[in-house]
Order: C-alpha cells, then structure tokens, then sequence
C-alpha cells in the first residue's frame, strides 16, 4: 500500500466536510441477510408468535371471529422466513375454513399493484407520460369545460392514474348514499333526487357499470365538456359526471376509478382485453394457482367467504376486484424484490417514491404506499436509521390486506385478513409485524456483515485495516487504516483541522454492485467520513458530499472487497491508495468493536 503526502490532503479535505457521528446513506446499511434461520430471526419468529398470542388473549384481536394469513419472506430464499395462520374459533353457521398458505381472501386494493405489475411487465414504463385521452378515444374529443366540475382530460396521464396523482375524483358510485333509498326522507335539509342522479350502477348490491352498455335515459351534469351521452358507454358516462378533486399533479388523492380508466387505455394500447393480459403476464408465468380476477367458483382451495365476497366490482376489478392466496400474494413480492419479471432497474425505477403526502412519514408511489420509519440499528440501540418499506393495502367490507417489502432487507411481510368490520385487527397485527421483522433483518444484516467482512486486513508489518462494528451505530467501520506505517486516519484528522478529543473514522455502506474478477467478485462498499461520539444531526447530507474528493480519479471514500466464488470476503482495496490488502484467517469473530474511550 503506498501512501503520500498528496493522498493525505484530499483525503482530509473530503472527511472534512462533515464531522457528523454517522450519516449514513439511504439504503441498505449492510448486504441484506441470506440466512432465513439467523438468530436474529429465530428471535423475532418466537416475539411475532408470543405477540399475536397476546392479542388474541386480551382481545386486541378477536380470535373468535377473525381469519388471518401471514408469511414472512426474503426475496432470496424459497421458504418463508415465517408463517401464522388463524382460523376463528366462534362458528358463522357455514363450515369453518381451516386457513392456511393457499386459502383464498379478497385481496381489495392490492388489485391497484397487481395492474401496475401488469403493465410494467408487459409495456415497461414508457407510457407513463402519455395522456389518456391519446388512448381512450371516448375522451379525446372533450372539450375543456368549467374546471370546478371538469377534469381536463389532456394533462391526465397514465402515470398520474396509476400513482394517484390524476386529480380525478374517488368513485362514480361505490359508496353513493343514493342507493340506500331517499335521502332527503331521512337527512333534513337534503333534496330529493332525481331520477337520473340515483346511481343505476358500480355500487354495492347494485349491477357493476360496464362498458358495454348505455344509459341513454341519463343525461350528465350541465357542463360543456360532456358529450353527447349515447355515444359513451354506462360506465364513462359514469366517471364524467364526477368532481374533479384537484388538478394533475397537484396533489395526490385516492382513486378507485383511476385504475378502470387505466385498464381501458392499457386494453387499447395492447389490443387486449385487461384480464387476459393479468393472466398471461403475471398469473401463468408465476404460477398462482389461487389468484382470481373475478369471483372464485370451482375452487381447489378453501376461502374464507365472509360478507363482501361476491361483490362484483366488473370494470372496477382493476382496482379492488381480485382474490388471492397468502402464498400467491408471498411469489408476488419475491418476484418484485428478485426481479423475476422486470429488468432490475425497472425494479428500482419502481420502488421509489413520487409524491409526498401530508405526513411525514408517508410518501406514494405507483401505487405505493410508503412508509418512512426510524428502525434501531441493532437489538436494544438508541440510534435509529430511517427505512423505506413499500406497501399496498386493500381494505372493504370486512377484509383487509397488505403486502410490504423493505427493498433493503430483501425483505416482504404477506397479511391477508377477514372478519370483523373496520381493520382493528389487521392494524394489530399489521404494527406488531412491521415492528418485529423489520428490525430483524436490520439485525441479522449487521450480524452477518461482521462476520463476513469485519477484521483485520493486512499486507505486511507496516499496512492493514481494521474493520467491523461500532456499537449504537449502522455500517461497516473502519477503526485503523495504515499504509507504509503512516496512521492514515490519525494523520487526515490533524490535516483536516477536526476539533475534540473523537477518534476520526468512516462509515462503509455496500452500494449493491458486483463486479466480477478472477478468482470471484469485487464488491464495492462507499463510506462516509467523521468523529466517533460527535452527535449526529438531522440534516444528514452525506448524499451530497458522496465522491466529492478524488486523487488521480480514485475516489477517497471507496472501499472495494474482493469475494470468493464461495462467498468469503477475502481482501479489501482502497482505490486512492492503490493497493489491496488481505483478510487474516481465522481473524473475524463477530466482528465487533468495544466501545471507544476518549481521545482514543
């Protein structure tokens, strides 16, 4: 390894520009965990199962009269990390289904994903920034009307449907109080409707709306943006005489009839039919025997059938119509997180955000619903790191599902409930499965990174490396880095004017490439630089400060491991100093450093 003066400045200038504890970069902070029986998981399996007794026990959820369906996986491994399975214990006066992985549900709006996956796997993203209006004839001749009470079709576009940002109203009919009588007989104050306002179609205990039939006898709301109405069909007809919420792209806003419309364009882009295309894309090449796009007959497996199971949702099917089974929804996310059916930076390009919400734990996708949260990063830590998990939830009448993957982990979570109405327990069991299985694979990550690549790295006498883990902090660190005798780090940390007694060091994060050398792969790790005990701060910006500094065009804040055909890491390089150095045998242990005393 061979150090010079030179080498030191840029290095000190680099490290300079934060003295923060740790800012670590969004991601994961260690190669996800292979081992679907680390101990870390072997631990949260028995907390998972002791929890759900526990809300069985006190009620939290009713064990009479609940079904539930869980399995937690990893995008690498064939068999689920863990299953639960509850059947309920109170009769409904119907045989009891005995629940199990391929017991079918209502999946609801994880529907709205299944048609995002369609159309990625079929068409890719291409078509996101096209209107709609180019794809749905009905609609690409309307005239721009009054924007209180037209949505302007042109600046609609397909993305913007399928991340709900389209600014078009929720529902055309589902939860019309119209259809429960008049009204105004029951509310002071609330005008009798007239006949053609009564919804005739698309809500509950009512026929779906179709696009195969008219309602010539329904004229739309006055506006100079609809058309004539015979010449659309029942279920247009339906979503034109809806309230526009917003502009596109202004805010988001939950849209049922988005994904209808959505299938309507995708149908005429494909010249296919939208359920056809559903089975060929996704259903036969997974292989998911228990997945159904309109109500079930004939099925192979049992189904927990409670009220709104047969409800028809016809055209709306994209959107909230399908049945699945825990194992199917489970071959679903590890498709995703293994990119089975996309390339994967279409995968990436996927799971990422597109708009915030109001919270600020919470942004969307297509459609996405993610969840920002702090998670410890080891068992019993103070500090935390903030993970994204994307999640899809379904939720009527009285089933309510999820699906979520933590893309950092490699990580899904599988929940598919049904009973009683309004999600109590779903949310019970939703928290407590978050909570535990996310800080697991955040604790089986790090235990196997120390493992794998912490140590003591050496070329002679007079060059090494020292890395592992720092306790209450993420990342790989870097305790010691010499070369020709010269304490590189003690050296940079005079350079670069740090004040306090701290012991300087850098923080490595695997940046989840791999590239292939002679004797197996190289796998590259980028680290950020700062004083142990210093306090971090909430405007953590070592995204911009990444690559800042280079020597000869090697970047100072890159570590390169080298891993055998077999897995084990074996060497580790520093570009900037042009020289790899070797991993001692039999050196590693757990890979953890005690902690630091002052001025150390």
């Amino acid at each position: 390894m061979r150090l010079s003066f030179n080498s030191c400045l840029i290095l000190a200038a680099f490290i300079g520009v934060s003295e923060a504890q740790n800012c670590p970069f969004l991601g994961p902070a260690y190669p996800p965990a292979t081992n679907v029986q680390a101990p870390a998981f072997v631990a949260a399996k028995a907390a998972f199962d002791k929890g759900l007794t526990d809300a069985l026990t006190n009620g939290k959820i009713s064990g009479a009269s609940t079904s539930f369906a869980i399995q937690i996986y990893s995008g690498s491994s064939k068999t689920p990390i863990h299953t639960s399975y509850h059947t309920p214990t109170a009769s409904n006066g119907t045989r009891t289904t005995t629940v199990g992985g391929d017991t079918v549900f209502r999946a609801h709006s994880i529907s709205k994903l299944i048609t995002v996956y369609t159309i990625l796997s079929k068409l890719g993203d291409k078509y996101w920034d096209e209107p709609l209006s180019k794809y749905l004839p009905e609609f690409s001749h309307l005239q721009g009307g009054n924007p209180a009470y037209d949505a302007n079709w042109d600046e609609i576009t397909l993305g913007s449907l399928a991340s709900l940002m389209s600014g078009i109203g929720r529902d055309y009919a589902l939860n019309d109080l119209s259809v429960t009588g008049n009204v105004s007989s029951q509310l002071s104050g609330v005008r009798p409707l007239l006949d053609y306002e009564r919804i005739k179609c698309g809500a509950a205990g009512l026929r779906a709306c179709t696009r195969a039939g008219t309602l010539p006898n329904n004229p739309p709301l006055s506006s100079s943006q609809h058309p004539n109405p015979n010449i659309l069909t029942e279920a247009l007809q339906a979503v034109l005489t809806v309230f526009p919420f917003t502009s596109a792209f202004s805010s988001p806003n939950y849209s049922n009839m988005a994904f209808q419309l959505l299938a309507y364009a995708i149908e005429n882009i494909t010249a296919t039919p939208f359920p056809d295309l559903v089975r060929k894309q996704l259903i036969e090449p997974l292989n998911l025997r228990h997945t159904f796009l309109t109500t079930p007959t004939n099925l192979t497996a049992d189904a927990v059938k409670v009220s709104g199971w047969d409800q028809d949702f016809g055209d709306e099917a994209p959107s909230a119509g399908y049945y699945l089974s825990a194992s199917d929804l489970t071959t679903l996310g590890t498709s995703i997180l293994s990119s089975t059916l996309l390339s994967p930076v279409l995968t990436r390009k996927w799971l990422k955000p597109l708009t915030h919400t109001s919270s600020l734990l919470t942004s969307l996708g297509r459609p996405w619903e993610i969840i920002r949260s702090r998670v410890p990063v080891s068992s019993g830590a103070k500090t935390t790191r903030i993970i994204d998990v994307y999640t899809k939830q379904g939720g009527g009448a009285t089933y309510t599902s999820l699906i979520a993957l933590s893309p950092a982990h490699n990580l899904g979570i599988t929940i598919l409930t049904a009973g009683l109405p309004g999600g109590s327990d779903f949310a019970t069991i939703k928290a407590l499965a978050l909570d535990t299985f996310i800080a697991a694979a955040e604790q089986a990550a790090r235990d196997a990174a120390g493992s794998a690549y912490g140590g003591n790295y050496t070329l002679s006498a007079t060059s090494a490396a020292e890395l592992g883990l720092l306790p209450d902090e993420p990342g790989l660190f870097l305790k010691t880095l010499t070369s020709n005798g010269t304490d590189v780090l003690a050296m940079a940390k005079q350079l670069g004017g740090f004040q306090g007694s701290g012991k300087l060091g850098a923080w490595f994060y695997p940046m989840g490439l791999v590239g292939r050398a002679f004797s197996g792969n190289e796998v590259p790790f980028r680290g950020t630089f700062g004083l142990v005990g210093a306090p971090a701060g909430e405007d953590c910006a070592s995204w911009a400060s990444v690559d800042r500094w280079r020597y000869g065009g090697y970047p100072a804040d890159l570590a390169v491991f080298g891993v055998s055909g077999q897995g084990s890491v074996s060497s580790v390089q520093f570009p900037f100093l042009n020289e790899r150095i070797y991993r001692k045998s039999g050196n590693a242990g757990d890979g953890v450093f005690g902690p630091f005393e002052p001025g150390e």
